[in-house]
């Protein structure tokens, strides 16, 4: 989402006196789309987040002493360990405030304190920014790039379409998935069906991203997303030939 989108969403908020949950989890894994340059050494998000934005402007005459209409949620799952259940909130002092007066909160400290120990004692002596910005970030580059280059090689040629950027113009990816916009007359929902029946290989198929009852104004029906975090290399490539299989059988080709 652009800079210019988040402040008028912040803003749309702040009018109607309305909470944004945002799922920042991804903000630490970025990288550059250029296959030659280096993955920035600088842990920061490239955009500022909604949280951010609501922060840094006065009181709105809806909220008059700053309670905040925006909650930022991190997670340690995507940057220390896929079995570390402990997350972050962050939003206004007020706001941040409220969250830690909660009962979750007050009556045992949290849902994970062992974890909680450990995690901060990797924070504090810099283990873990060094695990993120040593084997995270150049670790999901190398599958992002094997899967995009596979994805232009096999797919592109077939009429799908896919993004090389997070964000438009900026030369940057992060996360875990690509989205793979399908050719007119494949629908997203065949492809995966035909995908697990036929090529044992599980893609997600847009709609199940959709808010049911506003379809009209996001309509993934002719999108995919695939994973590249998990599997081995080797295995991406697999899976984008079996993809291409499918669509063009889908085609009829």
């Amino acid at each position: 989402m652009s800079l210019r989108r988040r402040k008028e969403l912040v803003d749309l908020a702040r009018t109607y006196n309305a909470l944004i949950i945002t799922d920042d989890v991804y903000d630490f894994l970025g990288w550059p789309t250029n296959d030659q340059a280096q993955p920035t050494l600088e842990l920061k998000a490239l955009l500022p987040r909604l949280s951010d934005i609501d922060r840094a402007l006065p009181p709105h005459t809806s909220d008059p002493k700053h309670f905040g209409n925006t909650l930022s949620n991190g997670s340690f799952s995507k940057i220390v360990g896929p079995g570390v259940r402990t997350g972050w909130a962050d939003s206004t002092a007020a706001l941040s405030y409220g969250l830690s007066q909660c009962g979750s909160s007050r009556s045992g400290g949290c849902g994970s304190q062992l974890v909680a120990t450990f995690i901060t004692q990797i924070l504090e002596n810099g283990s873990l920014q060094k695990h993120i910005a040593e084997k995270l970030i150049p670790g999901y580059q190398h599958r992002w790039t094997t899967m995009i280059n596979a994805i232009e090689r096999v797919l592109v040629p077939l009429g799908v379409q896919v993004n090389r950027s997070s964000l438009e113009g900026k030369g940057v990816f992060g996360g875990y998935f690509i989205w793979l916009h399908l050719p007119d007359g494949v629908t997203a929902k065949a492809t995966a069906a035909a995908s697990k029946e036929e090529e044992n290989l599980v893609v997600s198929e847009g709609e199940l991203f959709e808010v049911h009852g506003d379809e009209s104004a996001v309509n993934l029906g002719q999108w995919l997303r695939v994973c590249f975090a998990w599997e081995e290399l080797e295995t991406l490539e697999e899976g984008i030939d079996r993809l291409g299989r499918v669509v063009k059988k889908l085609q009829g080709i």
